[in-house]
């Protein structure tokens, strides 16, 4: 009778370390035939109705939340450049009717195009806030992830527990969990969580850049008019980069990217301080304490369903960036109607 070392070698052996580029996709009939001369019995046990049906039910809710996302993500990224775009075609509708003498009869041309191409972007951004607002779809993607990510935790439950009583099985279903669960959500936890404290860092200096750019050209436009007046239209400049400025802070609002980063964080350190404790629970599972497997994932899956908990929170918080984009927009609207008025 083997040992319990040679046990959890053979388990760890057989299940690998993993690939963090595939290990998120929930395929057992895939897994069954990878594992199926290493761990015939995991293989059986991934075979079954249960896994096999659970896994179904993922694919069809992660691609209900991709879909969701992606047309959350499209639709706000239209709508938030169209409201740049309002903003941008109001401040060069300023600078056209500061420049009517230098321009001479192609002038009240310029203005007219300007102010039509402004009438339109604004009436596009207002249709596709709508469509947000009224659809629903912050709410709509964070709700169809949540119940995605929850078929996942209810997957790797259903292995756990069709796992059979003997030490070998029950550590071959915790060394599956381990790579595809435990050390695939770190791995994803810890990418996003860096992608979002970059795109967080670069929204900032961005944002910062761009008031500079702003005050700048509205100090010099103020020199310069001095000398001619018609040279205060540079300010259009400032305010165009200050509009820059608040689609910048804008994107990163919507994508909640300083919170998601730190979410995540805290997220990976409590997955990593609970995986050093794997070695303990592996020897108490080669013993034959039928309980470890279960004991050791508790905690991890609380710890999952908290960050899930708190993406359905984070809806609500894209839901105020959403009405800040909409009061930009009346804000951008106004200023088109007042400079439409000067020829």
């Amino acid at each position: 009778m083997p040992d319990e070392d040679s046990l959890i070698d053979a388990a760890r052996d057989a299940i690998g370390c993993g690939d963090s580029a595939t290990d998120w996709r929930i395929v057992p009939t895939e897994h069954a035939e990878v594992f199926a001369e290493k761990a015939p019995s995991l293989a059986k046990n991934l075979r079954g109705e249960c896994p096999r049906g659970i896994a179904d039910m993922y694919e069809d809710q992660n691609s209900r939340a991709v879909s969701a996302r992606d047309n959350f993500k499209r639709t706000v990224a239209l709508a938030d450049n169209a409201v740049f775009c309002t903003a941008s075609l109001g401040a060069l509708l300023l600078m056209a009717g500061g420049l009517q003498e230098p321009l001479s009869s192609l002038g009240p041309w310029v203005v007219r195009v300007i102010g039509l191409l402004g009438v339109v972007v604004s009436g596009l951004a207002a249709m596709w806030l709508r469509r947000i607002t009224s659809g629903g779809f912050a709410n709509e993607w964070a709700s169809e992830r949540a119940k995605a990510e929850a078929k996942r935790l209810a997957y790797f439950k259903a292995v756990m527990e069709n796992a059979s009583h003997t030490p070998l099985d029950q550590l071959l279903g915790l060394e599956y969990t381990r790579r595809f669960l435990l050390d695939n959500q770190i791995d994803y936890f810890e990418q996003r969580g860096d992608e979002h404290r970059v795109a967080a860092g670069n929204a900032l200096n961005k944002s910062t850049l761009c008031v500079f750019v702003a005050s700048t050209f509205t100090g010099v436009a103020g020199l310069l008019s001095v000398m001619q007046p018609h040279l205060a239209v540079v300010a259009g400049v400032g305010v165009i980069a200050s509009a820059y400025a608040a689609l910048v802070i804008s994107q990163s609002a919507v994508n909640q990217n300083r919170q998601n980063a730190d979410r995540y964080r805290a997220t990976v350190d409590q997955l990593r301080s609970r995986r050093l404790d794997l070695d303990v629970y592996r020897k108490r599972t080669a013993s034959g304490d039928e309980r470890a497997v279960q004991e050791f994932f508790e905690p991890i899956f609380v710890a999952l369903e908290a960050d899930h908990k708190e993406f359905l929170k984070i809806a609500e918080q894209r839901e105020s960036a959403i009405g800040d984009m909409v009061r930009r927009l009346d804000a951008e609207k106004e200023a088109l109607e007042r400079n439409s008025e000067v020829r």
